[in-house]
């Protein structure tokens, strides 16, 4: 059995969002799980080999198989209820966080 590992991601950031990108190449989308605990968003699935021959003998093995995760502290100020999530054709997990936007200054009127 092999052990988890954190899967490499990347991380943009802007006043309006943050953008995760996690490329999943030889991953089953039907694998993946991303899900919220308190402020942390999880990331996990596995990579499987495919379907060979059973006459076929490894001669060479670089990829990695088998079950990964990642974790990702999220700051307080997102909307955590409209996180979005898209898996592309090149197998590449896009997770769009928005932010909430807070003004430098806001007058409020007096009733």
């Amino acid at each position: 059995m092999s052990e988890k590992i954190d899967i490499p991601i990347d991380i943009y950031d802007s006043e309006q969002e943050i953008v995760i990108i996690a490329p999943l190449g030889g991953v089953n989308k039907k694998s993946i799980e991303v899900f919220l605990e308190r402020t942390d968003l999880f990331i996990k699935g596995e990579r499987v080999l495919p379907d060979l021959k059973d006459t076929l003998e490894a001669v060479k093995q670089e990829c990695f198989r088998g079950s990964f995760s990642n974790t990702i502290p999220l700051p307080q100020n997102v909307y955590f209820d409209k996180i979005q999530t898209k898996f592309t054709g090149e197998n590449i997990l896009l997770i769009i966080v928005p932010k909430i936007i807070i003004p430098e200054k806001l007058k409020i009127e007096l009733d």
